[in-house]
């Protein structure tokens, strides 16, 4: 297999920082007891944080109780091709359209069965742009059409690099998580906090998605990589 140009689309975990923060305490290891030169560097850490955390899948078990969880989600689900929808354009607290996924998807060839799809809202700028305002907009959002096309697309897995694609609260189906369950009523993943996508130079690419397999997590932490032809 040839390796192309790998861009590293997961947000670094630094423990203390975030409004989730990650605790890590260095722990002597057991090991040491057992004839390890006191000198010697050698260490082990205990970790404690929430697990949606930056850069997350959410498995289907995080709203359907018989979904699948982080460690059952089949691996073929978790890489393969991959198109980048470019949104940076839509103004804050915008609803997406079909319309305007559809648009977004041409320059990669389209949504295509078994695609993993990641949607580019550029949020990443946003903290620049509304430095000072208050209160600070909201970022775009999906509409449930929007969702449902994606769906009926036959992507497999979806990213965002916002913190997740619910409707509005105004809306009562919000309660319900409606657009999580679009997804994950039908066994389809989400990678919420996915970052540096303004790296990408390319819609079409190939995606790897793995979380640690812990039987019984809703969702977990994943290193996205993407590889560039």
């Amino acid at each position: 297999m040839k390796i192309g140009r790998l861009i590293d689309l997961s947000h670094t975990i630094v423990p203390g920082e975030g409004s989730r923060p990650l605790v890590s305490t260095m722990v002597p290891p057991p090991e040491l007891k057992d004839g390890f030169d006191a000198d010697q560097w050698y260490v082990m850490h205990e970790v404690s944080f929430l697990n949606h955390n930056r850069t997350h899948i959410e498995a289907p078990y995080h709203v359907v109780p018989t979904g699948s969880d982080v460690s059952e989600v089949p691996l073929e689900q978790l890489c393969g091709a991959g198109v980048v929808l470019d949104l940076t354009h839509v103004e804050p607290d915008t609803a997406v359209t079909p319309e305007m996924l559809e648009r977004a998807a041409a320059p990669g060839g389209g949504v295509n069965d078994g695609d993993i799809v990641l949607v580019h809202f550029g949020i990443y700028r946003y903290a620049e742009r509304f430095a000072g305002v208050q209160p600070r907009p909201a970022n775009p959002h999906f509409s449930a059409d929007a969702i449902a096309w994606l769906v009926g697309r036959g992507m497999k897995l979806m990213g965002v690099d916002t913190g997740g694609i619910e409707l509005r609260a105004s809306d009562p189906r919000a309660r319900l998580q409606y657009n999580h369950h679009q997804l994950m009523d039908r066994g389809i993943p989400l990678i919420e906090n996915v970052g540096n996508m303004h790296h990408l130079s390319q819609a079409r690419l190939t995606l790897f998605c793995f979380p640690v397999a812990i039987k019984g997590m809703d969702s977990f932490p994943v290193r996205l990589v993407a590889m560039e032809s």
